[in-house]
C-alpha cells in the first residue's frame, strides 16, 4: 500500500509547479489512505480547496473548507478552522458575495491575532482587501494589501509578497493610478519569475497588460495577454484565464475589432457561467451592451441596466459606477464610447 505522506508530499510539488489537476488526484489518494490520521486528513482537505480554488471549482472548492472546518473544530485544532473559515471566504469573494466574505474574513482575522499567527494575519489582510476592493473601496482596499505585503516582506515570504503586490496593482488600476499599477506588477513579475510561479506570471501578464490597456498601448497590451493565456491555459485555470479573455475582448473593442471582441466574450461568458462567477457576467453584460451600442442594436441599454441592477443587488461598488457610468454615455451618440473599463 502506498504511503499517504509520499503521496501528500508528491501532491504538494505538483501544486508548487502549477500542476493543479494532477494534484487533486494525489491529495484525494493520500486522504482515502488517511482515514484515521485526522491530522493528515485535515492536510488534504485544506489543500483540495485551495487547489480547487485555484483551476475556478468554487463549488468543490467550499465543500473541501466545510468538510476541513467540521474536521479541525472535532480535533479542536483552532488553525485549521480558521485557514478554512478563510477558505470559504474566498470563494465567496470570487462569486460575488464580497460582504459575506468580508464577514469570515473578520472572524479569521481575530482568531489569528489571539494566536499571533503573522502568516495567518497577511493572508487574511491580504483575502480582506480584495473583498473590499470589489465593494467598492478602493482606499481600504490599498491600505490591505499595503499592509500584506509589509507583514510578508518581514516574514521574508517571496510569494506572498508577490502576490500582494499583484492585488495592489489591480486596485491602483482601478483608482486610476496606471503607471503605478504597471510598476507593481512588473515587480511581482520579477519575484515570480525568479520563482518559477507560473500562476504568479500570468497573473503579473494579465495586469501588465491591463495597465497598458488602460494607457491606451492597445498592442503592447495584446502581447500580455497572449502570455497570460499561454501560462493559464498551462494550469487550467478557468477564472483567471475567462478575465484575461474579457480584458483581450475589451481591447478588440477600443480598436474597433468587434468580431474578435465578440468571440473572446463569447469564450469568457461561457467559463465564467461554468465557475458561477457572477461578477464576471456583470463584466460580460457591459461588454456586450457596448458592442450592441455600436452596432446600433436596441437592447444596449437594456442589456447594460440589468447588468448594473445585478452589481447593485451584490454590492459590487465599482462594478454599480461603471455600470450608471455607461447608461449615462448611451444617451450621446455611440461614437462616445466604448469606455475603457479598468
Amino acid at each position: 500500500m502506498e504511503d499517504p505522506y509520499i503521496l501528500f508530499e508528491r501532491a504538494e510539488r505538483k501544486r508548487e509547479g502549477a500542476r493543479f489537476r494532477d494534484a487533486v488526484a494525489l491529495y484525494l489518494k493520500a486522504k482515502a489512505l488517511a482515514r484515521r490520521d485526522r491530522r493528515l486528513r485535515l492536510g488534504c482537505l485544506l489543500a483540495l480547496g485551495d487547489t480547487l480554488r485555484m483551476v475556478g471549482d468554487f463549488t468543490g472548492a467550499r465543500r473541501y473548507y466545510r468538510s476541513a472546518h467540521g474536521l479541525s473544530t472535532k480535533m479542536g485544532d483552532r488553525a485549521g478552522e480558521l485557514d478554512s473559515l478563510v477558505g470559504m471566504g474566498l470563494c465567496l469573494r470570487a462569486t460575488g458575495y464580497p460582504g459575506r466574505a468580508i464577514l469570515l474574513f473578520n472572524r479569521a482575522l481575530r482568531g489569528y491575532r489571539r494566536l499571533a499567527d503573522r502568516e495567518g494575519i497577511a493572508f487574511v489582510t491580504w483575502a480582506k482587501a480584495g473583498a473590499l476592493r470589489i465593494k467598492g473601496d478602493l482606499k481600504g482596499s490599498m491600505e490591505g494589501f499595503r499592509e500584506a505585503e509589509r507583514i510578508l516582506k518581514g516574514l521574508r515570504d517571496r510569494r506572498g509578497r508577490g502576490y500582494a503586490l499583484t492585488g495592489l496593482g489591480g486596485v491602483m488600476r482601478v483608482a486610476g493610478m496606471v503607471e503605478d499599477s504597471f510598476r507593481v506588477y512588473r515587480e511581482a513579475n520579477r519575484i515570480f519569475t525568479r520563482l518559477r510561479d507560473t500562476f504568479g506570471i500570468a497573473y503579473s501578464f494579465c495586469g501588465m497588460g491591463n495597465a497598458l490597456r488602460m494607457k491606451g498601448d492597445l498592442r503592447g497590451a495584446l502581447g500580455y495577454f497572449r502570455k497570460a493565456k499561454t501560462h493559464y491555459r498551462r494550469i487550467g485555470d478557468r477564472t483567471s484565464y475567462a478575465y484575461t479573455l474579457w480584458a483581450e475582448a475589451m481591447t478588440y473593442l477600443l480598436m474597433g475589432r468587434l468580431r474578435l471582441a465578440e468571440k473572446d466574450l463569447d469564450e469568457a461568458e461561457g467559463l465564467f457561467k461554468g465557475t458561477r462567477d457572477r461578477r464576471g457576467l456583470i463584466y460580460c453584460g457591459f461588454l456586450r451592451g457596448q458592442i450592441e451600442f455600436l452596432r446600433g442594436g436596441k437592447k444596449a441599454r437594456s442589456i447594460i441596466t440589468s447588468a448594473t441592477e445585478k452589481a447593485e443587488r451584490l454590492g459590487l461598488g465599482v462594478e454599480r459606477r461603471y455600470g450608471r457610468l455607461l447608461l449615462r454615455t448611451m444617451k450621446k451618440s455611440p461614437g462616445d464610447i466604448p469606455l475603457n473599463l479598468a
